[in-house]
C-alpha cells in the first residue's frame, strides 16, 4: 500500500527525545494527517540542543502551520513522547503540506484515539472504558485501511 508522503522539514536521524503539542481551541484539538493513515497530534523528534518544549512548538508549526506557546506541564505518552499543552496564537497552512483537522477530543471516536485518550485521562477528563476503547480502535484501524485502499485504487492522494 502506497502512503502519501509529506515534505519533511526536519530531516536527519539524530534525536534526543520525542515531543508533541496538544493545541485545544474552542473545545477542539488540532490533529495532523499521518503519512500512512489516520491522524495524530503534531509532534516528532527533539533535535540536539533543543528543549522538548521548543520541539513541540516547532513540530506544531511544521506539521499544522500552528503558531503557539507552551502553557503547562507535559503528559508522558506511552510511546515515549512528552505532550505539551500549547496555546494557539495563529494558524497558517501546513509548511509540510499536511491536511489538518480540528476534532472534539471527548467524542467517542476521538476519545478512543490512544494519544488523545492518554492526555484526557492525565488531565482528569472522562475517557471511555478500556473494552470500548479496544473495539473503537479496531474499527478505526479497519476504516483507515479501507480508506487507504480506496485512495490507492481511485488515485486520490489526500
Amino acid at each position: 500500500m502506497t502512503a502519501q508522503s509529506f515534505l519533511n522539514l526536519s530531516p536527519g536521524e539524530e534525536r534526543t527525545g520525542r515531543a508533541c503539542a496538544w493545541i485545544e481551541h474552542e473545545g477542539r484539538v488540532l490533529m495532523s494527517a499521518r503519512d500512512a493513515w489516520g491522524w495524530t497530534l503534531p509532534g516528532g523528534g527533539v533535535h540536539p540542543g533543543e528543549t522538548p518544549q521548543q520541539a513541540a512548538i516547532r513540530e506544531a508549526w511544521e506539521e499544522c502551520g500552528a503558531h503557539g506557546e507552551v502553557v503547562g506541564e507535559a503528559v508522558r505518552l506511552s510511546e515515549g513522547a512528552d505532550c505539551y499543552p500549547v496555546r494557539l496564537l495563529g494558524l497558517d497552512a501546513s509548511p509540510e503540506g499536511r491536511p489538518v483537522r480540528w476534532v472534539r477530543p471527548e467524542s467517542l471516536w476521538w476519545a478512543c484515539d490512544p494519544q488523545l485518550c492518554q492526555v484526557l485521562e492525565a488531565r482528569g477528563r472522562s475517557v471511555p472504558p478500556p473494552a470500548l476503547r479496544t473495539v473503537v480502535q479496531l474499527l478505526r484501524r479497519i476504516i483507515f485501511r479501507i480508506q487507504a485502499v480506496v485512495r490507492r485504487v481511485s488515485g486520490v492522494t489526500a
